[in-house]
């Protein structure tokens, strides 16, 4: 019998499936709370929000409360599980971030708190003009990534079990290229220095505009 190694893609959700409700503990205290006031504060009342990666429904939790009509996708069935509990009037649904299913022009803004870092480099490109196009004519776009270079599976040691993820790092000039490639206005591009010790590197925080 022949067995096939998994995808780094299949390795990280498998990461997650298993540290879900630990990765929840870790990251509830950790809300970029400035930052959803910044967004929400451009926006127009009950705005309609993609929160993409949303993970245990943290961050889709607060916008809901501030009465944003919230849709969270994630492709990790069991932090689905924790976000419906923490978050019931949100409509979360299990997606893939490489296959957002939704309708041209459908939200006001996307939200991406670090998950397009587990993205290879070559597919990003695709999915930024996907979010783009499912942005209303002034929909704005938020999203964190992890500062360095390189991409690839690393264990993940903030977890027990030897757990590995895949991620990618990017420089300033690089990940600006790309926003703009997919034809999104840069409106504030800022370094984040590290608040937590379950922040591992620099990141870059990044509002835009279609």
């Amino acid at each position: 019998m022949v067995y096939q190694s998994m995808s780094s893609k299949e390795t990280t959700q498998l990461s997650y499936e298993k540290t879900a409700q630990a990765f929840a503990d870790k990251v509830v205290n950790l809300a970029p709370k400035d930052s959803i006031e910044k967004l929400m504060s451009v926006l127009l009342p009950n705005p309609r929000i993609l929160d993409i990666g949303c993970g245990s429904g943290r961050d889709a939790n607060i916008f809901q409360s501030m009465e944003a009509e919230v849709v969270g996708i994630d492709f990790c069935a069991h932090l689905l599980e924790i976000a419906k509990a923490n978050a019931p009037l949100v409509d979360f649904q299990l997606m893939d971030i490489e296959n957002l299913d939704f309708p041209d022009e459908t939200f006001d803004a996307a939200w991406a708190a670090c998950s397009l870092a587990h993205l290879p480099k070559s597919a990003l490109p695709a999915v930024l003009q996907k979010i783009h196009q499912i942005l209303d004519e002034d929909g704005y776009f938020y999203l964190t990534l992890k500062k360095g270079t390189g991409e690839g599976l690393e264990v993940d040691e903030r977890y027990e079990g030897a757990v590995q993820k895949f991620w990618a790092y990017y420089e300033a000039d690089e990940l600006k290229k790309l926003l703009l490639n997919a034809n999104f206005n840069i409106l504030s591009f800022d370094l984040v220095e590290k608040s937590s010790p379950y922040h591992s590197h620099l990141a870059f925080r990044v509002f835009c505009k279609k």
